[in-house]
């Protein structure tokens, strides 16, 4: 893709951002969910898209990291389970995300969003859906440079709807459940 932005070039540039446009639905909706296992189980769908999406490309971190993303959703999701309570879980998904980057290093973009990565991997592991939102957020920005440099349209929306989401639910959920006490 040889455009700024994502514009296409082809029949692949337009699949590859289609299928990004795939994952963007999932990460928009799944901010709104009410429990964390809910927010998790929609990411799964999502981190699936954008690891094609990211593949199709060529960004090898994003795309990566995404593929790590959809199994720490899976372990995450089930949580109630035994084998899911653990939070080493917390770590070991962190620094798999990190160890990813030195497999995919694309410079020190690909730092932004394994530290977007680090964040909701911290989040998905936090119990209350508030925290879960809250640690998520500063994710968008480092993920947008990410998607801009990697001329992934349907990223750099996904992440534009996201920070909408995250913080329409705070509003929503959060500080007008608090303010309705």
């Amino acid at each position: 893709m040889e455009n700024w932005f994502g514009m296409v070039d082809s029949a692949y540039d337009i699949a590859a951002q289609l299928i990004g446009f795939l994952g963007l639905i999932g990460a928009m909706t799944a901010y709104q969910m009410k429990t964390q296992k809910k927010i998790v189980t929609v990411q799964i769908v999502s981190c699936s898209f954008f690891t094609i999406h990211f593949l199709m490309l060529g960004a090898y971190t994003g795309a990566l990291l995404n593929l790590i993303a959809a199994i720490r959703s899976v372990v995450f999701a089930n949580k109630d389970k035994k084998w899911g309570r653990s939070n080493l879980w917390i770590l070991f998904f962190s620094v798999v995300c990190i160890i990813a980057v030195g497999f995919t290093w694309e410079g020190y973009l690909s730092l932004l969003p394994m530290a977007g990565m680090v964040l909701t991997t911290i989040s998905w592991g936090i119990e209350k859906a508030n925290l879960v939102r809250i640690i998520s957020l500063p994710s968008s920005p480092l993920w947008i440079v990410y998607n801009l440099a990697s001329k992934s349209t349907a990223g750099v929306l996904t992440e534009l709807f996201v920070m909408t989401s995250i913080i329409t639910a705070i509003i929503r959920l959060d500080i007008r459940k608090k303010q309705n006490k």
